[in-house]
């Protein structure tokens, strides 16, 4: 919320409003400054802050703040810094302000280009403060202060320009604009030659709607500072400021390609001086002769540049994938050497373990020579041949245990390659049976093409009639539409679903028939059962059940029956529908 209600804020601007009109001239700009905080606390884009502005109209702030700009502050409290915060109050209220149409024509037409000309009346002054001052470095702070102020007084008058774009062109034919830039005084001249530009960029079209010898002046005093003066800093202010206005007014390109023909020769002197892309810029200007040739000139350079950026951008992506390349080539070098490396190195280990081994199994060899000797000579002459024979049986035998070794080895790996062929073997074979299963049971299901049962000739004749009756009794032309339609949709719905269920209703109707033709069977065996007395091995056979759970039932219910058959008579008086359940106790199955 704003920092004021409404009937305080106002009261506040009814208050400085009569404050102002009953206060000396002097008093009045820092009177003035209370609408700062006023202006601050409702934004231009409220509701509040609208009608704040419409107020201080109302109440001629407005006209105040625009006389007040004309007198010296040099007596007022605050000197130049109030004249730049009036300023800019000046320009907050302006911004957001709304008027009716009568007072919106005089504020616009006569109110604004007379704040324009008040501002600049303030920079002049400001800037006729700053050539006074010595050059002493006691001087450097009040320098630097008037400056500031200087400058914010020219944002002021670009930001009031932006927000009422026909302004741009009386910015430009006021008097003190050239006064301005007319100054020997560096910092003042090359603020002034900032706000050009963008004062130009407001309306591109301010520079033709403006006398043109108003124009030509401005452009003079431009080429002068670039031509004649030496500071580094006004010239390339100078030279960009030139640039702006040959891109927003092309006509300006052709005067000045004959007015200032000796222009070139007294560029070069700026060589090497930090803009040089600007001052070659205005060269290929003053080359180019006119404005279409230097239009032909620009794009060619731009499409030169565009094609230099594109091959640059090409160049540097070829070479950023040539350095990707050339690192994956070295890292893969690099691992390929490590890896032969590597290689080299498990080589000379398996040549010395191998040479190792060699030794080793002569050392061995050596020994056992070494103990055969020792142990011959040990014996006497009659056991040297028991010996020698002793010797050569080991050998033997230790020779076939390794070959059986062997041989039992290589035939566990195709006793292996067997197994496994034989548990393929059964899995294909399991696999096939399940799938022969499945097409036998496929080929026992119903067929669902075949007709219904119950649907025979005479029947099918006697539906067709029927149908042939309904059409008759109800021709379409007496039928809605939307009933037509919805009975359309039903007989489709019916016919879908008919269809869907087709199958399962076949198996249904096959499964009903299957336990109605079992039970006629069951009822016909029961029927012709003979009875107890003649009952012999082969009927009992025939009506036992082979079921172990159908058995066990029947044996249960029997056992049940016989013992109730055996209780007292009290105990038989049960309802047979309330209690079905006999009393629980242990059976004995047999």
């Amino acid at each position: 919320m704003s920092r004021f209600s409404s009937p305080e804020r106002d009261k506040r601007v009814i208050n400085l409003a009569a404050e102002v009109a009953e206060t000396r001239d002097r008093k009045v700009p820092n009177l003035l400054l209370n609408l700062r905080e006023i202006l601050a606390a409702a934004p231009g884009s409220t509701q509040d802050g609208k009608r704040v502005r419409r107020e201080c109209w109302e109440y001629n702030l407005v006209q105040v703040l625009i006389l007040v700009l004309k007198q010296d502050f040099s007596i007022v409290d605050g000197d130049w810094q109030t004249a730049t915060a009036l300023c800019a109050i000046l320009s907050q209220i302006c911004s957001g302000i709304e008027l009716q149409k009568a007072d919106k024509k005089k504020y616009e037409e006569e109110l604004l280009p007379e704040a324009i000309n008040n501002m600049f009346l303030v920079a002049r002054r400001i800037q006729a403060r700053v050539n006074a001052i010595p050059d002493r470095p006691s001087m450097l702070r009040e320098r630097q202060r008037l400056l500031m102020c200087y400058k914010g007084i020219l944002e002021t008058i670009t930001q009031l320009t932006w927000n009422y774009s026909d302004l741009a062109a009386d910015v430009l034919e006021c008097p003190w604009l050239l006064q301005l830039l007319i100054s020997d005084e560096a910092d003042s001249v090359i603020g002034v030659m900032e706000m050009l530009p963008r004062v130009l960029r407001v309306s591109k079209t301010a520079l033709s709607e403006i006398n043109k010898k108003l124009r030509l002046s401005i452009l003079d005093e431009l080429i002068y500072k670039l031509s004649v003066n030496m500071e580094v800093a006004i010239g390339a202010a100078a030279a960009k400021c030139v640039l702006r206005i040959c891109d927003y007014h092309k006509s300006v390109i052709d005067v000045l390609c004959t007015r200032y023909k000796g222009l070139r020769p007294l560029l070069r002197k700026w060589e090497g001086a930090g803009f040089n892309r600007d001052l070659r810029d205005l060269t290929l200007l003053l080359q180019a002769g006119n404005a279409q040739r230097a239009e032909n000139e620009r794009l060619a350079r731009a499409a030169v540049t565009i094609q230099a950026i594109w091959k640059g951008f090409i160049i540097r992506k070829r070479l950023n994938r040539a350095n990707k390349a050339f690192t994956k080539f070295h890292r893969s070098f690099r691992h390929k050497q490590v890896v032969m490396e590597q290689r080299k190195e498990l080589a000379k280990e398996a040549l010395e373990l191998e040479r190792r081994l060699k030794l080793n199994r002569q050392k061995i060899m050596r020994e056992f020579k070494e103990k055969q000797l020792h142990t011959i000579e040990i014996l006497p002459a009659s056991h040297v041949d028991k010996y020698f024979e002793r010797e050569q049986t080991q050998a033997a035998i230790q020779i076939q245990k390794c070959w059986r070794g062997f041989h039992s080895r290589q035939s566990m790996f195709d006793k292996r390659i067997l197994v496994q062929r034989y548990k393929a073997a059964v899995i294909l074979q399991r696999g096939v049976r399940r799938w022969l299963e499945r097409v036998e049971k496929k080929k026992k299901k119903p067929i669902a093409s075949l007709k219904p049962a119950g649907l025979t000739e005479d029947r099918r004749v006697q539906l067709q009639q029927k149908i042939i009756q309904y059409r008759e009794d109800n021709p379409p032309q007496s039928i809605k539409r939307e009933d037509l339609e919805k009975g359309h949709k039903l007989a489709a719905d019916m016919l879908h679903r008919y269809y869907v269920t087709l199958r399962s209703n076949r198996l249904k109707q096959q499964h009903r028939d299957a336990i109605m033709a079992r039970l006629e069977t069951d009822s016909e065996l029961v029927s012709l059962a003979p009875s107890l007395q003649s009952a012999t091995e082969k009927d009992v056979e025939m009506y036992s059940s082979h079921s172990l759970p159908i058995a066990t039932k029947a044996r249960t219910d029997h056992i049940e029956t016989l013992k109730l058959l055996r209780q007292p008579w009290w105990k038989k008086l049960k309802d047979e529908i309330q209690d079905q359940e006999y009393e629980e106790e242990d059976v004995l199955l047999f």
